[in-house]
């Protein structure tokens, strides 16, 4: 295996950076990884599952989007000024222009197949995007896309309100105060000891969240419309400990089963492993590669 460092630009002009392992043997394929919050694409899991993907001969780039860590920042081409994103101050609608990015500079090297693998908020990056994909008609992305793997789907507004507690609505009253005051994309601190944030973010999770908000695991009513858009095969994984879900593992899988139509479906959960998969990187390898064997 080797790995490059590559440079290239979200569809917006911001200069990104990624990191692409490749296999001896020359691939038309290529899983590119979406990291979740706070996150980066340095990571142990990135590089068992790279190791396991350049084993089977194909390439995988993991790459740090906007929202990498809690605050970065960022460059634009057309006119060299820097602006503040990071987790605290991403929109997860700009994920599009990364992920876009991403896929086009892979196509640019030679990659014609894509999979497109998420984890936690990543996964909500990847449907979001597959979905503009379609709603504007981008057949020359979806075409490219064959198979969509998703990892540890978190429902954000749920998770949102459990993180936030008690205090959850006079927070959120308090952001939509600053964002009426015209200081929605100010940096925050609260005295709770939670890292700084953009009122403007934490208000697209909780109620401008139309277009992200359809990993309603809770709701018994929900059709998971945006997941069953999703027409290539889809792999889903859950850990069962310490997991950022809000019902058991195997009742989540068992409802997703039921209510997502993919005919090439692969839902389920990994025993004993955690939101990260720590210490189960393995067992996830090898149950990604077995799908994506199943891809060809």
């Amino acid at each position: 295996m080797q790995i490059e460092k590559v440079y290239f630009n979200s569809v917006d002009n911001l200069n990104l950076i990624g990191l692409l392992h490749t296999p001896k043997k020359k691939t038309d394929t290529v899983v590119i990884s979406i990291h979740g919050i706070t996150s980066n694409c340095l990571k142990r899991r990135d590089d068992i599952l790279a190791q396991k993907c350049t084993e089977l001969g194909i390439a995988y780039f993991g790459f740090n989007n906007r929202g990498h860590e809690i605050i970065s920042s960022y460059g634009r081409i057309e006119d060299n000024t820097m602006k503040l994103y990071g987790s605290g101050g991403e929109s997860i609608y700009d994920s599009y222009y990364d992920i876009k990015g991403a896929m086009l500079e892979m196509q640019k090297r030679g990659y014609s197949k894509i999979i497109l693998q998420g984890h936690s908020m990543g996964c909500t990056k990847i449907v979001y995007t597959y979905n503009e994909f379609l709603n504007n008609n981008e057949t020359t992305m979806l075409d490219a896309i064959t198979g969509v793997i998703l990892l540890s789907m978190v429902d954000i507004p749920t998770a949102l309100k459990q993180v936030l507690g008690k205090d959850y609505k006079k927070i959120i009253s308090y952001f939509e105060l600053l964002k009426k005051r015209g200081k929605g994309d100010r940096l925050v601190v609260l005295d709770d000891g939670t890292p700084p944030v953009r009122p403007n973010s934490i208000l697209e999770y909780a109620e401008n969240n139309k277009k992200i908000d359809f990993a309603k695991f809770g709701d018994n009513r929900t059709t998971f419309k945006e997941l069953n858009n999703i027409t290539v095969p889809l792999f889903m994984r859950w850990g069962n400990v310490n997991e950022l879900i809000f019902q058991g593992a195997d009742e989540l899988v068992q409802k997703l089963n039921e209510k997502i139509k993919n005919e090439n479906k692969d839902i389920s959960y990994i025993a004993g492993a955690n939101h990260n998969y720590t210490g189960k990187e393995e067992e996830l390898g090898e149950q990604i590669v077995n799908f994506i064997k199943r891809l060809n």
